[in-house]
C-alpha cells in the first residue's frame, strides 16, 4: 500500500496525537506569553529560527526524502516482477518426513549481497521474494499454491521435485479472480490477521520433531488439523494462509541468536551468584530455559528466511461466514506451533481486522481490504521476522500419508519411467 494512499487508521491516531500536540503547544504558549509580561518573546523565536533554520530542517527534509525513495525503491525492485503460481500437488501415499520440505526450503536459499547502487539507486533494494500458500474453500479444498518469480520457476520445480519426485506441478491462474475484488462489500465480510512471534524471532517455534505420540513414538502431522477445519467450509467460504520469505543474510540474524544465549547464561549466574571460571555448562540451566538454549543452537545451524505469516478468512455474510470454524478452528490448528517455554505465533494488532472507539466502519473497512490486497501483492507491509528452514517446514508442508482428510487434492496414479527392456521400431 504506497504511502500516498489514505490510510483512515492512522489518520484517526493522527487526529488525535495532533489535538493533543496542538492543546499542549497552545496551553504552554499562552502561559509563557502571559506569564512572561514581555511579548517580545515572539520576535526572539523568529529570529531564533531565522539563524538557525539550515540546522532544523534538514532533520524532517531527510526523514520525508528517506521514507518516500525508499518506498519507491521497493516498488521498483518487486512491483516490475513476473510472478507466475504454481500449484502443487502431492502423490496420495507420501512416505517421507518433513525434512524433506525443509530440504526443499534450504534449496531456495539462493542470498546474494546487493553492492551499493543496486540497494541505493533502486536496481535491487533486497532478495527475491517467495510466497507459500495454502488456499482452502469448500468448493476445491485445500491447495499448496507458491507464487514465484518466473526467473525462479526451474529452481523451484527442481527444489520440490528432488524431495518429491511424484508429484505434480502445475502453473495456474490467478486464483483471486475467482472472488470479488473490493472485499468486504455488502455481501462479503473477512477477518484477517498477520502473525508474529510473541517474543524474540531469535526463539524458534516448536519443531516438527518434537510432534510425535508419546506412546507410540510415531510422528504426529500437525497439518491433519488445518486440513479438517478446511473440509468444514462451505462453498462461499475461504481460508487463505501466506508466508513470505526472501533469504536472510547468516550476520544479520546468527548475532541476535548468540546475543540471546549469553544473556540466558548471564541472568543464570546473576541469580545463582555463580561464576564462568570453570566453565558454562547449558545443563547447569532449569530445564525451561535448557529448552531454549538448545533449541535456539539448533537454529543456528540453519539457514533463515525473512518471513511474513498472513491469515484471511472470509465468506458470504450470513450463514457463509462463521468464525467460530474459519477463525478459531484455524487459529486453533497455528496454536499447534507454540510452545510456552519457547516461541508463539500470536495476531499482530497492527494488521488485525478490527477498530474501537470512533470512525470504526471506515478504519474497519480500510484494515480488511488493505490485508486483502496485501495478500494478493505480497506486500509485507513493513512486518517480518526471522525464521529458519526447519520452522518454516513445520508449517508449510506437504500432509503425509497418514491425514486422510477430504479437503486434501491428492494425485492418485504413481507416475514412473519406462521400462529399460521396452521394445520400439526404428524408423529406416
Amino acid at each position: 500500500m504506497g504511502i500516498f494512499n489514505r490510510n483512515p487508521d492512522k489518520e484517526y491516531n493522527y487526529f488525535l496525537f495532533f489535538l493533543i500536540a496542538i492543546g499542549v503547544v497552545l496551553a504552554t504558549a499562552v502561559y509563557i506569553f502571559f506569564a512572561s509580561g514581555d511579548y517580545v518573546i515572539l520576535k526572539d523565536a523568529w529570529i531564533v529560527f531565522i539563524n538557525l533554520w539550515w540546522a532544523i530542517l534538514p532533520v524532517p527534509i531527510w526523514l520525508m526524502y528517506d521514507r518516500v525513495w525508499a518506498e519507491y525503491r521497493g516498488n521498483m525492485t518487486y512491483g516490475g516482477k513476473e510472478y507466475i503460481y504454481l500449484q502443487v500437488i502431492p502423490p496420495n501415499d507420501i512416505e517421507k518426513s518433513t525434512k524433506s520440505m525443509e530440504s526443499v526450503f534450504t534449496s531456495m536459499h539462493t542470498w546474494s549481497k546487493p553492492n551499493f547502487f543496486e540497494t541505493y539507486c533502486g536496481w535491487r533494494v533486497g532478495q527475491d521474494k517467495y510466497s507459500f500458500e495454502i488456499i482452502g474453500d469448500g468448493e476445491n479444498g485445500a491447495r499448496f499454491i507458491i507464487k514465484v518469480p518466473t526467473i525462479a520457476q526451474n529452481l523451484t520445480e527442481s527444489a520440490i521435485y528432488a524431495q518429491y519426485p511424484e508429484a505434480e506441478i502445475r502453473v495456474i491462474e490467478d486464483y483471486a479472480k475467482d472472488f470479488p475484488i473490493d472485499i468486504p462489500n455488502k455481501e462479503w465480510d473477512l477477518w484477517g490477521t498477520v502473525l508474529i512471534p510473541l517474543k524474540e524471532d531469535c526463539i524458534p517455534l516448536r519443531s516438527y520433531r518434537d510432534f510425535k505420540d508419546d506412546i507410540t513414538g510415531e510422528a504426529i502431522d500437525p497439518m491433519a488439523s488445518l486440513m479438517e477445519v478446511i473440509s468444514k467450509l462451505g462453498k462461499k467460504e475461504a481460508i487463505w494462509i501466506q508466508i513470505i520469505i526472501s533469504p536472510q543474510n547468516e550476520p544479520e540474524w546468527v548475532g541476535p541468536a548468540n546475543k540471546k544465549i549469553k544473556e540466558i547464561m548471564e541472568e543464570f549466574i546473576e541469580e545463582s551468584g555463580g561464576d564462568l571460571e570453570g566453565g558454562f555448562n547449558v545443563n547447569m540451566l532449569p530445564p525451561g530455559e535448557q529448552d531454549v538454549v538448545k533449541a535456539i543452537k539448533n537454529s543456528l545451524a540453519r539457514v533463515a528466511f525473512e518471513s511474513t505469516i498472513r491469515f484471511i478468512y472470509f465468506g458470504e455474510k450470513g450463514q457463509g461466514f462463521n468464525k467460530v470454524t474459519g477463525v478459531a478452528g484455524a487459529m486453533g490448528a497455528i496454536k499447534q506451533f507454540n510452545d510456552n517455554n519457547l516461541n508463539s505465533l500470536v495476531p499482530d494488532n497492527r494488521t488485525k481486522t478490527f477498530a474501537n472507539y470512533h470512525f470504526q466502519a471506515p478504519r474497519l473497512q480500510y484494515r480488511q481490504r488493505k490485508i486483502f490486497n496485501d495478500f494478493k501483492s505480497i506486500d509485507r507491509a513493513g512486518i517480518a521476522h526471522h525464521l529458519t528452514a526447519e520452522e518454516l517446514a513445520t508449517i508449510y508442508h506437504f500432509p503425509g500419508m497418514n491425514v486422510k482428510s477430504s479437503a486434501l487434492n491428492r494425485i492418485e496414479a504413481k507416475k514412473s519411467g519406462a521400462p529399460n527392456n521396452l521394445p520400439f521400431e526404428e524408423n529406416e
